[in-house]
C-alpha cells in the first residue's frame, strides 16, 4: 500500500481532485508501482522474463486515485 501524508500540501491538492497533484503523486511512486505491476513470463526455452504489465500497472494507478479520494482532508 502506498501511504501519504496527509497534512502534506500537495496530497491534499490530489485528495481534492487537483490532476497535476495527482500526476505528481503518481509519478513519485513510479518506482513502486512499477515493482508491483512487474510480472515473470517465461519464454519457449523456459528461460523467465521479467516485465512492467502495462495494463495491471494502469488498474494499480486507478486504484490509488480511487482510493486517495476517499481519503479526508482535516
Amino acid at each position: 500500500m502506498i501511504f501519504v501524508d496527509l497534512k502534506n500540501e500537495i496530497a491534499e491538492k490530489a485528495i481534492n481532485g487537483n490532476h497535476k497533484a495527482q500526476e505528481y503523486l503518481l509519478q513519485r511512486y513510479n518506482k513502486y508501482i512499477n515493482k508491483v505491476s512487474t510480472v515473470t513470463s517465461f519464454n519457449k526455452y523456459g528461460v523467465p522474463c521479467k516485465y512492467v504489465d502495462e495494463d495491471l500497472k494502469a488498474e494499480v494507478q486507478m486504484k490509488y486515485l480511487t482510493e486517495l479520494s476517499k481519503c479526508e482532508v482535516r
